[in-house]
């Protein structure tokens, strides 16, 4: 098996994060107001950034206080954004908030999950939906200890009941590769699901020009009914922590009337399926 190689180099990581943001160097030169040529030369390591620059160039692309650390580390420097435990007493508010947030989606599932992708709570349809699906992935809040990434690839997981399963894990790969960057777990974790997996090698592959559906439906087929849900992902705006922009809201909502129907009126993930 192939390794998935981990961006280390501040060059790489600028090139990656200025291709996700669809900007050309001349265009990123523009607005940090630089020469064009700068910008290749970081890129292709001819030049070494100052610390300003890596501020500069961070805040352009509007690149995550955690990544900000891992471009400044990469340059030579030392972090600038501060960690936290989300059992931080600092942490109170965003942990009442992020409870809130799950609580008032249900019926529809909702999700709360680090930058590694484990699920730390779930609101009621969403712990129902993990129980259906999850096969002998353990879930048990509190202290849940189940991934979503094993969830969403485990044969025993969420895998055998999507449909467009094939475009489906293309995104969310293409999604993993441009995480996992620079943050070298999640690469490995990228790296253990990609030696795991029965997926044809070329799906693993990045692919830096990749676009997909800006919403794209995970069609699921339980118990005999077809749902579909697309996902919206809510980030925590605290500008100076790195835990806050790691935590995200991740909701699912019908993308058709009878998925609403099935979720509201028959509630569907209150019964194990048979099929």
């Amino acid at each position: 098996m192939e390794t998935i190689e981990l961006a280390t180099s501040f060059g790489r990581m600028l090139r990656i994060w200025r291709t996700e943001r669809r900007l050309s160097q001349a265009d990123l030169a523009n607005a940090i107001e630089t020469p064009p040529r700068h910008i290749s030369f970081l890129e292709t390591g001819r030049s070494n950034p100052s610390r300003d620059m890596v501020a500069r160039v961070a805040a352009a692309l509007d690149v995550p206080l955690r990544d900000r650390n891992a471009l400044l580390r990469a340059a030579g420097f030392a972090d600038v954004y501060r960690d936290h435990s989300l059992s931080d007493v600092e942490m109170r508010q965003l942990r009442q908030a992020v409870a809130y947030m799950i609580r008032a989606h249900n019926p529809y599932p909702s999700f709360v999950i680090d930058r590694r992708w484990n699920i730390l709570d779930a609101n009621e349809n969403g712990k129902r939906m993990m129980s259906l699906v999850s096969g002998s992935i353990p879930f048990e809040p509190p202290g849940m200890t189940a991934n979503m990434l094993d969830a969403v690839f485990s044969s025993g997981g969420f895998r055998s009941y999507i449909s467009n399963w094939e475009r489906f894990a293309r995104h969310f790969i293409q999604r993993l590769h441009r995480e996992s960057a620079s943050d070298e777990e999640l690469a490995c974790v990228l790296s253990r699901l990609h030696d795991q997996s029965d997926l044809p090698n070329d799906w693993w592959k990045f692919d830096v020009e990749h676009v997909d559906a800006p919403m794209l439906p995970v069609e699921m087929s339980i118990g005999g009914a077809r749902m579909a849900f697309f996902t919206v992902v809510a980030g925590i705006a605290l500008p100076t922590s790195v835990l806050a922009q790691d935590i995200k809201v991740e909701t699912m909502f019908p993308a058709n009337p009878e998925t609403e129907r099935l979720v509201r009126d028959h509630e569907f993930f209150s019964e194990r399926p048979t099929g």
